[in-house]
């Protein structure tokens, strides 16, 4: 029995029409961000008034966008259409659709000003009061707490949440709401025992499709995979149009080979350090707990003047100097000249891997036999990575796959720079819902925690040093393994936790926005339009094919809603 089962009002809708191809050059990138879904619906409802499967998918698309995103504006409009279009929406749910699309945004001013220096403090007493007085105003509360909700979770404090909840002015019509935002606050911030209840306890003639998602989510989490597989299968036949739940349902049925720890000598560790010492001290007692076989280590001090070399130095004697090698600069030679100084060691070169590790993770156990397996005896990938989240509960996203929208590279406008690479960051920031846990080929894959294929380095060369000190320097090289025919694998199952950047962290200084910018604009300027516009082409055939072969796959497995 399928415990998130929900009314079936959807109308069927095949999972890859030519017109999403045809018409739609973003569709395969993915849909877990409300801007993904809302950039697709007008396209989609005009599409609709003459392809009846158009018109089916709009609306579901709908319906999904206003239960998993319930007070933005932009989608409840969108979802209200449905309605208008024949959606057999429960009463509740279309009057929450009025509600939500004449919500009233806070305008950018002193008090979001305010609200964005009080989220990154730690300062209980004055978060709570500000709460009190936006949360509590009669008109403007919910477009309030549609602004700071997803600040509110990704601080991890659960009490905070819980009471900004109970300082908004609910009236009959809007009271639903609450339920659906207690059961997002568990689903993100509390154990998944404790959140599973309260999931459930939503009204599936509401909140059916986002229920039944969360619900299944909250599952796996508790190691009900079977369980979960059979709610998300039931969910994925009524939208199989979903690109990010296709992906997902797809490696739950066909999960990804795992290496054993014996192949990790193909692989050599890489890890570079300045001045980080305590928190490279972390990342290195995670590594020696982790299963990485007879892999060797290869740590380079990159002219670090903190303790670096005494943490380095422990290291050696944990891991042993035969599995331990330590490289020490005078001065910081930046982040591509340090890699390609590990790249040239004898030692690494042996490998047929190169496992680059930021110094300020915490990895999983079984992180490179994660990454190792999909592409063991594989010389067509050049690099593997995986989900990078922030370090602490409730682990907001940082970074997924990364994928270029396939348009022709724009001309500037007049006094701008130029933007000619558009990558398309599909989690940017988001909270972890789940919807990213797939696995795919792509463009580029986080240089956080990575695989590189010497093979791939040996075509493309090293990193270039123009990207001194940092920034899209392993973007770079990806883009050139993939003109050289050896796209990323972005292995989404496998989750990172990284210590330093946070959703809620402190804008850059001056300096630093200038080195980003300036690495940008020779990222920008690097490669012709020929180049570019091949990139697009093969990197949008690419994700393409992988859909539509792993939603034929699901659709001969489960067949789809009649």
């Amino acid at each position: 029995m399928n415990r998130f089962a929900f009314p079936r009002t959807l109308p069927p809708c095949a999972p890859t029409l030519p017109a999403f191809a045809n018409h739609f050059s973003g569709w395969q990138l993915g849909m877990g961000l409300p801007q993904a879904l809302a950039g697709l619906l007008p396209g989609l409802f005009l599409l609709g008034e003459e392809n009846p499967g158009c018109r089916n998918t709009a609306v579901g698309m709908a319906l999904w966008s206003m239960q998993a995103h319930p007070l933005d504006p932009g989608l409840a409009r969108w979802a209200f259409k449905a309605v208008n279009l024949g959606l057999k929406a429960d009463p509740t749910l279309t009057r929450l659709m009025v509600l939500a699309a004449d919500l009233v945004r806070p305008d950018e001013g002193e008090a979001t000003d305010a609200w964005y220096e009080l989220a990154r403090q730690d300062d209980r007493g004055l978060i709570l009061r500000f709460l009190a007085v936006v949360l509590g105003h009669p008109e403007r509360g919910l477009g309030w707490l549609h602004f700071i909700w997803p600040d509110l979770i990704h601080m991890g404090r659960p009490e905070i949440a819980k009471a900004a909840l109970d300082m908004v002015k609910w009236t009959k019509a809007s009271l639903p709401l609450k339920d659906r935002f207690e059961a997002d606050r568990t689903f993100h911030c509390l154990p998944p025992e404790e959140a599973l209840p309260v999931i459930e306890g939503l009204d599936p003639a509401v909140w059916g499709l986002w229920r039944a998602y969360a619900g299944s989510e909250t599952l796996l989490r508790m190691g009900r995979t079977g369980e979960a597989k059979g709610a998300l299968a039931g969910l994925w036949q009524v939208i199989p149009w979903h690109v990010n739940l296709t992906l997902k349902l797809h490696d739950l049925f066909r999960p990804l080979p795992v290496a054993d720890p014996k192949d990790c000598e193909e692989a050599a560790v890489l890890v570079y350090s300045w001045n980080k010492a305590d928190l490279l001290a972390e990342t290195l007692e995670s590594l020696q707990m982790s299963d990485i076989g007879k892999a060797r280590v290869f740590a380079l001090n990159n002219g670090s003047k903190d303790h670096t070399d005494r943490v380095l130095a422990r290291a050696a004697q944990r891991f042993g100097a035969d599995r331990f090698h330590v490289e020490t600069l005078p001065i910081n030679v930046g982040a591509p000249a340090a890699r390609n100084w590990l790249l040239s060691l004898p030692g690494v070169r042996k490998a047929r891997w190169a496992a680059f590790l930021d110094d300020d993770i915490v990895l999983p156990v079984d992180w490179l036999l994660r990454l190792l397996g999909p592409v063991r005896g594989r010389d067509d990938i050049g690099s593997v990575g995986c989900r990078i989240t922030a370090a602490v509960p409730p682990y907001s996203l940082q970074s997924a796959d990364y994928n270029l929208f396939p348009v022709a590279p724009p001309e500037p406008e007049p006094e701008t720079l130029p933007n000619r690479v558009p990558v398309y960051d599909n989690c940017a920031g988001s909270t972890d819902t789940g919807l990213f846990t797939y696995a795919r080929p792509c463009l580029s894959v986080s240089g956080c925690c990575h695989l590189i294929n010497l093979r791939s380095v040996e075509c493309t060369g090293p990193f270039d040093l123009r990207y001194t000190p940092s920034q899209f320097d392993d973007l770079d090289r990806d883009l050139r393994a993939n003109l050289h025919g050896t796209p990323a694998l972005y292995v989404g199952g496998l989750a990172v936790r990284h210590v330093q950047h946070s959703s809620l962290a402190k804008s850059k200084t001056a300096k630093q926005i200038g080195q980003v910018m300036g690495n940008k604009l020779k990222l920008d300027t690097k490669y012709s339009d020929e180049e570019l516009i091949r990139l697009g082409q093969q990197n949008r055939a690419l994700l393409w094919h992988d859909l539509e072969q792993k939603s034929r796959y699901l659709v001969d497995r489960l067949g789809l809603n009649a």
